[in-house]
């Protein structure tokens, strides 16, 4: 057995760890570039959780706000700007994944020459020196604050892609579920099936190790047991505090075994229809589970038996039946829409679209080979 597995040098996880970001942040150096989102942190009273341990550090903070989510190259070149001109020896990233992938890409290319389109294309390689940088993430799902890609689109090519990098890890994760108590019921759903989606095709993913099957198998259960939970009573710490923790090790598991065809899918289909990055994953999940049945059906079992839906006596294809029809109901209660064709999706887009999924590198890991027409036949049926 061979495997390599990267991950995050330091994890700080649990209520109110927020209090060290001051002091983590200080052994990195004195002034840094704080990104954030449009107001979300702010209009939820969180930011004193964040800006007061920073001053009271006596750090310099540039902030770099209002980055929308599905963030754009424009968007980076941006703050690569302002945190060049600045001077800054230090990034942090508070938010979704969006704001999470946006300051890991600045301080990625901080020291590198040429434009962000260069690297998104791979016209240029990247440098192995960064900036370091700290992630806060806001929301239990994106897993970004331990990943080493980030998630940008070109609006002028009509493109939704990662720039990757093994240096590109986060120095510092702070991962504060309180930070998460005030978001929205809606939000609370997308962001949650995208963690258990990255937590199911991680688990299902044809480079899984052992490692990543623990990982991704715990994040699966606990995000099954208290996502609904954390829907229903946002105000509920411990689902909070749950279904964050699921969300850390599915991106701890899916930055070592990578995603599959649901993620193939998701990017051109959301940035085709400007639909959140969390709702396309829900939507899509159980139809690429149903695709995956007969490959998965061991791993979709065992998880059924973990979560108490079947016995131990069952046969592995019932129980993994079981599991599907778990989902399927999941998304139900979570008022996700049941197919893509609600929100957007036209059967002419459908063969561009498909193109499209076939050239991303998530599909090669799906544990089941996906050609043109399986991936035809499944957003089909999403109509």
């Amino acid at each position: 057995m061979l495997f390599d597995f990267l991950v995050t040098p330091r994890i700080i996880f649990g209520p109110g760890s927020s209090g060290r970001l001051g002091v983590e942040a200080k052994s990195f150096g004195k002034k840094l570039l704080l990104c954030m989102g449009k107001k979300s942190l702010q209009s939820g009273g969180m930011i004193e959780r964040v800006v007061g341990p920073l001053k009271a550090a006596g750090l310099e903070v540039v902030y770099f706000g209002g980055i929308a989510p599905e963030p754009t190259l424009s968007v980076v070149a941006e703050g690569l700007q302002i945190a060049r001109r600045y001077g800054v020896e230090l990034v942090i990233g508070v938010g979704g994944g969006s704001v999470i992938d946006v300051a890991k890409a600045i301080a990625g290319l901080y020291f590198q020459e040429g434009r962000v389109e260069d690297y998104f294309t791979g016209a240029r390689e990247l440098g192995e020196t960064v900036l370091p940088w700290i992630a806060v993430p806001t929301t239990a799902g994106s897993g970004a604050e331990v990943t080493r890609n980030a998630v940008l689109s070109d609006p002028a090519s009509g493109r939704k892609q990662s720039i990757r990098n093994d240096s590109w890890t986060a120095r510092v994760a702070v991962v504060d579920p309180v930070l998460t108590m005030t978001m929205p019921r809606r939000l609370t759903a997308q962001t949650g099936m995208d963690a258990l989606t990255h937590a199911l095709e991680a688990y299902t993913s044809r480079w899984a190790t052992p490692l990543t099957d623990c990982l991704a198998l715990e994040a699966a259960v606990l995000i099954c047991r208290n996502l609904y939970s954390a829907y229903r009573k946002g105000s509920d710490r411990e689902a909070r505090q749950q279904v964050m923790l699921g969300s850390l090790m599915a991106g701890m598991a899916l930055n070592n075994a990578r995603a599959g065809a649901v993620h193939a899918l998701a990017h051109p289909v959301g940035i085709r229809y400007g639909i959140p990055h969390g709702m396309v994953c829900g939507i899509l999940l159980p139809f690429v589970m149903e695709f995956n049945l007969t490959h998965a059906a061991e791993k979709y079992a065992r998880l059924a038996r973990e979560l108490g839906i079947v016995s131990g006596d069952g046969g592995a294809e019932e129980a993994a039946e079981r599991l599907l029809h778990f989902v399927r109901a999941l998304k139900q209660r979570l008022e996700l829409p049941a197919r893509l064709g609600e929100v957007g999706l036209e059967e002419s887009d459908i063969p561009e679209l498909v193109e499209a999924a076939l050239e991303s590198g998530s599909l090669a890991a799906n544990i089941r080979k996906a050609a043109f027409s399986d991936l035809e036949e499944i957003l089909k049926k999403n109509l």
